[in-house]
Protein backbone atom coordinates (compact mmCIF):
# COMPACT_ATOMS: atom_id res chain seq x y z
CA UNK A 1 0.00 0.00 0.00
CA UNK A 2 1.24 3.49 -0.86
CA UNK A 3 -0.22 6.43 1.06
CA UNK A 4 -1.07 9.75 -0.57
CA UNK A 5 1.63 11.49 1.47
CA UNK A 6 4.27 9.44 -0.37
CA UNK A 7 3.37 11.18 -3.61
CA UNK A 8 3.80 14.54 -1.88
CA UNK A 9 7.19 13.38 -0.62
CA UNK A 10 8.11 12.06 -4.04
CA UNK A 11 7.07 15.29 -5.74
CA UNK A 12 8.80 17.59 -3.26
CA UNK A 13 12.07 15.67 -3.46
CA UNK A 14 11.96 15.61 -7.25
CA UNK A 15 11.44 19.38 -7.39
CA UNK A 16 14.14 19.93 -4.76
CA UNK A 17 16.64 17.74 -6.64
CA UNK A 18 15.98 19.67 -9.83
CA UNK A 19 16.55 22.94 -7.96
CA UNK A 20 19.83 21.59 -6.53
CA UNK A 21 21.17 20.79 -9.99
CA UNK A 22 20.09 24.14 -11.43
CA UNK A 23 21.58 26.12 -8.56
CA UNK A 24 24.84 24.15 -8.43
CA UNK A 25 25.50 24.47 -12.16
CA UNK A 26 24.64 28.18 -12.08
CA UNK A 27 26.92 28.90 -9.13
CA UNK A 28 29.79 26.93 -10.69
CA UNK A 29 29.45 28.86 -13.96
CA UNK A 30 29.17 32.15 -12.09
CA UNK A 31 32.23 31.58 -9.91
CA UNK A 32 34.35 30.23 -12.76
CA UNK A 33 33.45 33.09 -15.12
CA UNK A 34 34.13 35.65 -12.39
CA UNK A 35 37.40 34.18 -11.09
CA UNK A 36 38.79 32.42 -14.17
CA UNK A 37 40.30 30.04 -11.65
CA UNK A 38 39.67 26.30 -11.61
CA UNK A 39 41.08 26.00 -8.08
CA UNK A 40 38.60 28.57 -6.78
CA UNK A 41 35.72 26.80 -8.50
CA UNK A 42 36.75 23.42 -7.04
CA UNK A 43 36.14 24.87 -3.57
CA UNK A 44 32.37 24.73 -4.26
CA UNK A 45 32.09 20.90 -4.25
CA UNK A 46 34.65 20.82 -1.42
CA UNK A 47 32.49 23.05 0.81
CA UNK A 48 29.42 21.07 -0.24
CA UNK A 49 30.88 17.68 0.66
CA UNK A 50 32.35 18.93 3.95
CA UNK A 51 28.99 20.35 5.00
CA UNK A 52 27.15 17.12 4.20
CA UNK A 53 29.62 15.04 6.21
CA UNK A 54 29.28 17.33 9.24
CA UNK A 55 25.51 17.38 8.82
CA UNK A 56 25.43 13.59 8.76
CA UNK A 57 27.36 13.40 12.03
CA UNK A 58 24.82 15.55 13.92
CA UNK A 59 21.79 14.18 12.07
CA UNK A 60 21.01 11.51 14.72
CA UNK A 61 20.40 14.26 17.32
CA UNK A 62 18.16 16.25 14.97
CA UNK A 63 16.24 13.20 13.78
CA UNK A 64 15.84 12.01 17.37
CA UNK A 65 14.45 15.34 18.62
CA UNK A 66 12.03 16.26 15.84
CA UNK A 67 9.49 14.58 13.58
CA UNK A 68 10.74 13.60 10.14
CA UNK A 69 8.20 15.84 8.43
CA UNK A 70 9.40 18.76 10.56
CA UNK A 71 13.02 18.04 9.66
CA UNK A 72 12.21 17.93 5.95
CA UNK A 73 10.18 21.13 6.10
CA UNK A 74 12.80 22.98 8.15
CA UNK A 75 15.61 21.76 5.89
CA UNK A 76 13.91 22.84 2.68
CA UNK A 77 12.61 26.13 4.07
CA UNK A 78 16.07 26.91 5.47
CA UNK A 79 17.64 26.18 2.09
CA UNK A 80 15.10 28.49 0.45
CA UNK A 81 15.95 31.33 2.88
CA UNK A 82 19.72 30.93 2.45
CA UNK A 83 19.37 30.64 -1.29
CA UNK A 84 17.22 33.79 -1.42
CA UNK A 85 19.88 35.69 0.55
CA UNK A 86 22.53 34.44 -1.90
CA UNK A 87 20.43 35.48 -4.88
CA UNK A 88 19.79 38.97 -3.44
CA UNK A 89 23.50 39.39 -2.75
CA UNK A 90 24.42 38.42 -6.31
CA UNK A 91 21.81 40.85 -7.70
CA UNK A 92 22.87 43.75 -5.46
CA UNK A 93 26.62 43.24 -5.88
CA UNK A 94 27.18 42.69 -9.63
CA UNK A 95 30.97 43.13 -9.44
CA UNK A 96 33.79 42.31 -7.03
CA UNK A 97 31.70 39.71 -5.24
CA UNK A 98 33.05 37.94 -2.18
CA UNK A 99 33.65 34.30 -3.06
CA UNK A 100 33.89 33.53 0.64
CA UNK A 101 30.30 34.67 1.12
CA UNK A 102 29.17 32.45 -1.75
CA UNK A 103 31.04 29.46 -0.29
CA UNK A 104 29.50 30.04 3.14
CA UNK A 105 26.02 30.11 1.62
CA UNK A 106 26.76 26.89 -0.28
CA UNK A 107 28.02 25.36 2.98
CA UNK A 108 24.84 26.37 4.81
CA UNK A 109 22.53 24.96 2.16
CA UNK A 110 24.50 21.72 1.94
CA UNK A 111 24.49 21.35 5.74
CA UNK A 112 20.70 21.55 5.83
CA UNK A 113 20.42 19.29 2.79
CA UNK A 114 22.42 16.62 4.65
CA UNK A 115 19.37 15.90 6.83
CA UNK A 116 17.06 15.43 3.87
CA UNK A 117 18.33 12.08 2.58
CA UNK A 118 18.16 10.07 5.86
CA UNK A 119 14.81 11.68 6.70
CA UNK A 120 13.39 10.80 3.29
CA UNK A 121 14.69 7.22 3.33
CA UNK A 122 13.30 6.70 6.84
CA UNK A 123 9.94 8.23 5.93
CA UNK A 124 9.36 6.16 2.78
CA UNK A 125 8.72 2.83 4.62
CA UNK A 126 6.16 4.62 6.81
CA UNK A 127 4.26 5.81 3.75
CA UNK A 128 4.61 2.64 1.66
CA UNK A 129 4.25 -0.87 3.05
CA UNK A 130 4.40 -4.41 1.71
CA UNK A 131 4.88 -4.59 -2.04
CA UNK A 132 4.36 -0.84 -2.18
CA UNK A 133 7.72 -0.19 -0.50
CA UNK A 134 9.89 -1.63 -3.27
CA UNK A 135 7.62 0.01 -5.86
CA UNK A 136 7.99 3.35 -4.05
CA UNK A 137 11.79 3.00 -3.91
CA UNK A 138 11.80 2.20 -7.61
CA UNK A 139 9.74 5.30 -8.37
CA UNK A 140 12.10 7.47 -6.29
CA UNK A 141 15.16 5.97 -7.98
CA UNK A 142 13.74 6.51 -11.47
CA UNK A 143 12.78 10.11 -10.77
CA UNK A 144 16.23 10.78 -9.27
CA UNK A 145 17.95 9.51 -12.41
CA UNK A 146 15.57 11.31 -14.77
CA UNK A 147 16.19 14.58 -12.92
CA UNK A 148 19.96 14.05 -13.06
CA UNK A 149 19.92 13.09 -16.72
CA UNK A 150 17.62 15.88 -17.87
CA UNK A 151 18.74 18.40 -15.26
CA UNK A 152 22.40 18.53 -16.18
CA UNK A 153 21.60 18.68 -19.88
CA UNK A 154 18.82 21.27 -19.72
CA UNK A 155 20.46 23.39 -17.00
CA UNK A 156 23.45 24.03 -19.23
CA UNK A 157 21.21 25.30 -22.00
CA UNK A 158 19.13 27.39 -19.58
CA UNK A 159 22.26 29.02 -18.13
CA UNK A 160 23.56 29.76 -21.63
CA UNK A 161 20.20 31.22 -22.65
CA UNK A 162 19.13 33.17 -19.55
CA UNK A 163 22.40 33.68 -17.70
CA UNK A 164 23.41 32.50 -14.24
CA UNK A 165 21.38 35.00 -12.19
CA UNK A 166 18.11 34.43 -14.03
CA UNK A 167 18.64 30.68 -13.77
CA UNK A 168 19.19 31.06 -10.02
CA UNK A 169 15.83 32.84 -9.82
CA UNK A 170 14.20 29.76 -11.40
CA UNK A 171 15.92 27.57 -8.81
CA UNK A 172 14.54 29.80 -6.04
CA UNK A 173 11.00 29.26 -7.33
CA UNK A 174 11.62 25.50 -7.38
CA UNK A 175 12.78 25.55 -3.74
CA UNK A 176 9.63 27.45 -2.74
CA UNK A 177 7.47 24.95 -4.62
CA UNK A 178 9.25 22.05 -2.87
CA UNK A 179 8.58 23.64 0.54
CA UNK A 180 4.90 24.04 -0.33
CA UNK A 181 4.50 20.41 -1.41
CA UNK A 182 6.41 19.15 1.66
CA UNK A 183 3.93 20.91 3.96
CA UNK A 184 1.22 18.45 2.81
CA UNK A 185 3.13 15.34 3.96
CA UNK A 186 1.58 13.54 6.93
CA UNK A 187 3.56 10.90 8.85
CA UNK A 188 1.31 8.09 10.19
CA UNK A 189 3.69 7.59 13.12
CA UNK A 190 3.12 11.21 14.18
CA UNK A 191 -0.63 10.62 14.18
CA UNK A 192 -0.28 7.62 16.49
CA UNK A 193 1.98 9.56 18.85
CA UNK A 194 -0.53 12.42 18.96
CA UNK A 195 -3.18 10.18 20.56
CA UNK A 196 -3.88 11.14 24.18
CA UNK A 197 -3.36 7.54 25.26
CA UNK A 198 0.26 7.67 24.17
CA UNK A 199 1.05 11.12 25.58
CA UNK A 200 2.39 9.71 28.82
CA UNK A 201 4.69 7.27 27.07
CA UNK A 202 5.79 10.02 24.70
CA UNK A 203 6.83 12.22 27.62
CA UNK A 204 8.66 9.35 29.21
CA UNK A 205 10.52 8.72 25.98
CA UNK A 206 11.55 12.33 25.52
CA UNK A 207 12.66 13.10 29.07
CA UNK A 208 15.68 10.78 29.16
CA UNK A 209 17.07 12.60 26.12
CA UNK A 210 17.60 15.66 28.32
CA UNK A 211 19.97 13.83 30.63
CA UNK A 212 23.61 14.78 30.70
CA UNK A 213 25.61 13.12 27.98
CA UNK A 214 22.52 12.10 26.04
CA UNK A 215 23.76 13.93 22.92
CA UNK A 216 26.81 11.68 22.70
CA UNK A 217 24.62 8.65 23.31
CA UNK A 218 22.31 9.65 20.47
CA UNK A 219 25.25 10.22 18.12
CA UNK A 220 26.41 6.65 18.69
CA UNK A 221 22.99 4.99 18.76
CA UNK A 222 22.70 4.61 15.00
CA UNK A 223 26.20 3.13 14.76
CA UNK A 224 25.37 0.59 17.48
CA UNK A 225 22.24 -0.49 15.64
CA UNK A 226 24.21 -0.88 12.40
CA UNK A 227 26.81 -3.01 14.14
CA UNK A 228 24.47 -5.22 16.17
CA UNK A 229 21.77 -5.70 13.51
CA UNK A 230 23.07 -8.62 11.44
CA UNK A 231 21.08 -7.77 8.32
CA UNK A 232 22.10 -4.11 8.27
CA UNK A 233 25.71 -5.00 9.03
CA UNK A 234 25.75 -7.56 6.23
CA UNK A 235 24.32 -5.07 3.74
CA UNK A 236 26.82 -2.38 4.73
CA UNK A 237 29.78 -4.76 4.37
CA UNK A 238 28.60 -5.80 0.90
CA UNK A 239 27.96 -2.17 -0.06
CA UNK A 240 31.33 -0.94 1.25
CA UNK A 241 33.30 -3.57 -0.68
CA UNK A 242 31.25 -2.95 -3.82
CA UNK A 243 31.73 0.83 -3.53
CA UNK A 244 35.52 0.48 -3.89
CA UNK A 245 35.05 -0.44 -7.52
CA UNK A 246 31.86 1.54 -7.93
CA UNK A 247 33.67 4.88 -7.95
CA UNK A 248 35.30 3.88 -11.24
CA UNK A 249 32.04 4.87 -12.97
CA UNK A 250 32.45 8.52 -12.00
CA UNK A 251 32.82 11.07 -14.77
CA UNK A 252 36.56 11.65 -14.37
CA UNK A 253 37.33 7.92 -14.75
CA UNK A 254 34.99 7.58 -17.72
CA UNK A 255 36.70 10.56 -19.36
CA UNK A 256 40.07 8.86 -18.86
CA UNK A 257 38.68 5.58 -20.27
CA UNK A 258 37.32 7.37 -23.34
CA UNK A 259 40.70 8.99 -23.95
CA UNK A 260 43.08 6.14 -23.06
CA UNK A 261 41.15 3.06 -24.19
CA UNK A 262 38.67 4.21 -26.83
CA UNK A 263 40.88 7.04 -28.16
CA UNK A 264 37.92 9.36 -28.63
CA UNK A 265 37.37 13.02 -27.76
CA UNK A 266 35.39 14.44 -24.83
CA UNK A 267 32.10 14.34 -26.76
CA UNK A 268 32.01 10.60 -26.17
CA UNK A 269 32.16 11.30 -22.45
CA UNK A 270 28.74 12.92 -22.71
CA UNK A 271 27.40 10.02 -24.76
CA UNK A 272 28.63 7.53 -22.14
CA UNK A 273 27.01 9.41 -19.27
CA UNK A 274 23.70 9.68 -21.13
CA UNK A 275 23.73 5.94 -21.91
CA UNK A 276 24.41 5.04 -18.27
CA UNK A 277 21.55 7.22 -17.03
CA UNK A 278 19.29 5.54 -19.59
CA UNK A 279 20.25 2.15 -18.18
CA UNK A 280 19.58 3.18 -14.60
CA UNK A 281 16.17 4.58 -15.54
CA UNK A 282 15.29 1.31 -17.29
CA UNK A 283 16.49 -0.66 -14.26
CA UNK A 284 14.23 1.33 -11.98
CA UNK A 285 11.24 0.82 -14.24
CA UNK A 286 11.88 -2.93 -14.33
CA UNK A 287 11.92 -3.06 -10.53
CA UNK A 288 8.62 -1.16 -10.38
CA UNK A 289 7.09 -3.60 -12.86
CA UNK A 290 8.43 -6.79 -11.23
CA UNK A 291 7.85 -5.96 -7.58
CA UNK A 292 5.87 -9.12 -6.83
CA UNK A 293 8.55 -11.37 -8.28
CA UNK A 294 11.45 -9.50 -6.68
CA UNK A 295 9.72 -9.37 -3.30
CA UNK A 296 10.59 -13.00 -2.62
CA UNK A 297 14.29 -13.78 -2.26
CA UNK A 298 15.08 -10.11 -2.90
CA UNK A 299 18.56 -10.46 -1.35
CA UNK A 300 19.44 -13.21 -3.84
CA UNK A 301 18.10 -11.07 -6.68
CA UNK A 302 20.40 -8.29 -5.47
CA UNK A 303 23.40 -10.64 -5.55
CA UNK A 304 22.34 -11.86 -8.99
CA UNK A 305 22.19 -8.28 -10.28
CA UNK A 306 25.67 -7.60 -8.89
CA UNK A 307 26.97 -10.77 -10.55
CA UNK A 308 25.58 -9.65 -13.91
CA UNK A 309 27.28 -6.29 -13.31
CA UNK A 310 30.60 -8.11 -12.73
CA UNK A 311 30.37 -9.88 -16.09
CA UNK A 312 29.46 -6.67 -17.92
CA UNK A 313 32.33 -4.80 -16.26
CA UNK A 314 34.89 -7.43 -17.31
CA UNK A 315 33.75 -7.22 -20.93
CA UNK A 316 33.71 -3.41 -20.69
CA UNK A 317 37.29 -3.34 -19.39
CA UNK A 318 38.62 -5.52 -22.24
CA UNK A 319 36.59 -3.82 -24.97
CA UNK A 320 38.15 -1.26 -27.34
CA UNK A 321 35.19 -0.66 -29.69
CA UNK A 322 33.50 2.72 -28.93
CA UNK A 323 29.96 1.70 -29.94
CA UNK A 324 30.19 -1.53 -27.92
CA UNK A 325 31.41 0.45 -24.92
CA UNK A 326 28.39 2.73 -25.25
CA UNK A 327 26.02 -0.25 -25.24
CA UNK A 328 27.82 -1.98 -22.36
CA UNK A 329 27.76 1.20 -20.30
CA UNK A 330 24.00 1.52 -20.81
CA UNK A 331 23.41 -2.14 -19.96
CA UNK A 332 25.54 -1.87 -16.80
CA UNK A 333 23.23 0.79 -15.40
CA UNK A 334 20.35 -1.70 -15.28
CA UNK A 335 21.76 -4.20 -12.71
CA UNK A 336 23.38 -1.37 -10.74
CA UNK A 337 20.01 0.33 -10.28
CA UNK A 338 18.20 -2.92 -9.49
CA UNK A 339 20.75 -3.86 -6.83
CA UNK A 340 20.62 -0.36 -5.34
CA UNK A 341 16.82 -0.30 -5.04
CA UNK A 342 16.68 -3.76 -3.47
CA UNK A 343 19.47 -2.87 -1.04
CA UNK A 344 17.67 0.31 0.03
CA UNK A 345 14.43 -1.61 0.54
CA UNK A 346 16.17 -4.27 2.64
CA UNK A 347 17.79 -1.58 4.78
CA UNK A 348 14.45 0.13 5.33
CA UNK A 349 12.80 -3.10 6.46
CA UNK A 350 15.63 -4.27 8.73
CA UNK A 351 15.02 -1.82 11.59
CA UNK A 352 11.89 -0.52 13.35
CA UNK A 353 10.64 2.85 12.04
CA UNK A 354 11.64 4.61 15.28
CA UNK A 355 15.27 3.58 14.87
CA UNK A 356 15.45 3.96 11.11
CA UNK A 357 16.22 7.73 10.93
CA UNK A 358 19.36 7.34 13.06
CA UNK A 359 20.35 4.21 11.15
CA UNK A 360 19.98 6.03 7.83
CA UNK A 361 22.02 8.96 9.14
CA UNK A 362 24.81 6.58 10.16
CA UNK A 363 24.63 4.81 6.80
CA UNK A 364 24.99 8.13 4.96
CA UNK A 365 28.15 8.95 6.93
CA UNK A 366 29.60 5.49 6.27
CA UNK A 367 28.73 5.76 2.58
CA UNK A 368 30.39 9.18 2.24
CA UNK A 369 33.53 8.01 4.05
CA UNK A 370 33.77 4.82 1.99
CA UNK A 371 33.20 6.84 -1.17
CA UNK A 372 35.96 9.33 -0.31
CA UNK A 373 38.52 6.66 0.58
CA UNK A 374 37.64 4.58 -2.47
CA UNK A 375 37.95 7.65 -4.70
CA UNK A 376 41.46 8.39 -3.41
CA UNK A 377 42.55 4.77 -3.82
CA UNK A 378 41.10 4.33 -7.31
CA UNK A 379 42.62 7.63 -8.43
CA UNK A 380 46.05 6.40 -7.37
CA UNK A 381 45.41 2.98 -8.92
CA UNK A 382 44.34 4.53 -12.24
CA UNK A 383 47.51 6.63 -12.48
CA UNK A 384 49.62 3.61 -11.63
CA UNK A 385 48.08 0.84 -13.72
CA UNK A 386 45.71 2.43 -16.26
CA UNK A 387 41.97 2.33 -16.83
CA UNK A 388 41.74 -1.28 -18.06
CA UNK A 389 43.13 -2.52 -14.75
CA UNK A 390 40.82 -0.13 -12.88
CA UNK A 391 37.70 -1.76 -14.33
CA UNK A 392 39.08 -5.26 -13.85
CA UNK A 393 39.68 -4.35 -10.20
CA UNK A 394 36.15 -2.93 -9.98
CA UNK A 395 34.78 -6.25 -11.25
CA UNK A 396 36.94 -8.17 -8.77
CA UNK A 397 35.76 -6.07 -5.80
CA UNK A 398 32.11 -6.52 -6.72
CA UNK A 399 32.71 -10.27 -7.13
CA UNK A 400 34.14 -10.32 -3.60
CA UNK A 401 31.06 -8.40 -2.41
CA UNK A 402 28.84 -11.06 -4.01
CA UNK A 403 30.77 -13.84 -2.23
CA UNK A 404 30.45 -12.00 1.08
CA UNK A 405 26.73 -11.57 0.45
CA UNK A 406 26.38 -15.28 -0.31
CA UNK A 407 28.07 -16.04 3.01
CA UNK A 408 25.51 -13.87 4.84
CA UNK A 409 22.50 -15.11 2.84
CA UNK A 410 21.05 -16.95 5.85
CA UNK A 411 20.36 -13.60 7.50
CA UNK A 412 17.90 -12.90 4.69
CA UNK A 413 16.13 -16.23 4.41
CA UNK A 414 12.94 -14.55 5.61
CA UNK A 415 13.37 -11.44 3.52
CA UNK A 416 9.79 -10.38 3.17
CA UNK A 417 9.58 -6.72 4.29
CA UNK A 418 8.61 -6.59 7.94
CA UNK A 419 6.00 -4.02 8.85
CA UNK A 420 7.34 -3.03 12.25
CA UNK A 421 4.81 -1.57 14.66
CA UNK A 422 4.88 2.16 14.19
CA UNK A 423 3.92 2.87 17.77
CA UNK A 424 7.47 2.27 18.96
CA UNK A 425 10.04 4.99 19.30
CA UNK A 426 8.05 7.96 20.46
CA UNK A 427 9.77 11.25 20.05
CA UNK A 428 10.76 10.88 16.42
Amino acid sequence: MIRRSFYYLWGSQTISNAADIIYMLSVVVLVFSSSNSLMTTILIPLFRLSAQVLSGLVAPIVLGRFRLTQVLLFSQFGQFIIFTLLLLYLWIVPEQRSFLFIFVMVFGMSFLDGWTNPARNALVPRLATGEGLMRANGMVAVSDQVVKCAGWALSGMIVAWLGSLNTLAIASCCYLAAVTVTSFIRDPLDQKESNPESSESLTDAVEPAKEKGSHWKELGEGWKIIWHNRRIRSLMIVDSVDSIGGVSWLGVFILAYVSQVLHRDASWWGFMNASFFSGTILGGLIVVGLVKRLQKNSFLYMLGALLVYVLITIVFALNTIPVAALVLFAVSGLPVQMAGIIRRTLLQTSAPPAQLPKVMAGIDVLTNLAFGLALLFMGWYADRFGMVQVYLLAAAMTAIAVLIGWWYRRDFQENEPVDHPTATGAGI
